[in-house]
């Protein structure tokens, strides 16, 4: 699990990945931040309001924002390449809810495709983030 972190290839190979999830991260925050202004304006044609505060669009908002914080705790050098690393794989857990968590919910107007036993897959997931995540902050043994 470490090597996925890059942490196999010493510091070289650590910045190399922390580089490689940056550049993903900033097409993901376009890609995000497209989405969530069109589906505001496809809101405000169809329904009237670009944003009801719907648990849907929250989950949009709170997507942006982690990328967003990620981001910049990278560019203004608040964590390390592994730290960043951890604060994108954490990411996962915020983008998961933001898809899948709030249709689990059953409330709201994009509540939709609902299914039974579905909370027990969805925290799985996160418990399986949140171990990758830790074990990416295992002290590793110098060769």
């Amino acid at each position: 699990m470490a090597r996925f972190f890059g942490f196999g290839q010493g510091e070289k190979g650590l910045k190399a990945g922390s580089c490689g999830v940056y550049r993903i991260l900033l097409v993901a925050l376009f890609f995000c931040f497209l989405g969530t202004m069109l589906g505001g304006i496809w809101a405000d044609m169809s329904w009237g309001r670009f944003w009801g505060w719907d648990p849907k669009e929250n989950g949009a908002l709170m997507t942006l924002l982690w990328c967003s914080c990620t981001l910049h705790a990278r560019l203004l050098h608040v964590c390390s390449c592994q730290g960043f690393l951890v604060l994108a794989s954490l990411g996962n857990i915020v983008a998961a809810w933001g898809w899948f968590g709030v249709n689990l919910m059953g409330i709201g107007l994009h509540s939709y495709g609902f299914v039974e036993g579905g909370w027990f897959w969805f925290f799985l997931f996160v418990g399986l983030q949140v171990l990758a995540a830790a074990s990416a902050l295992i002290p590793q043994r110098s060769r």
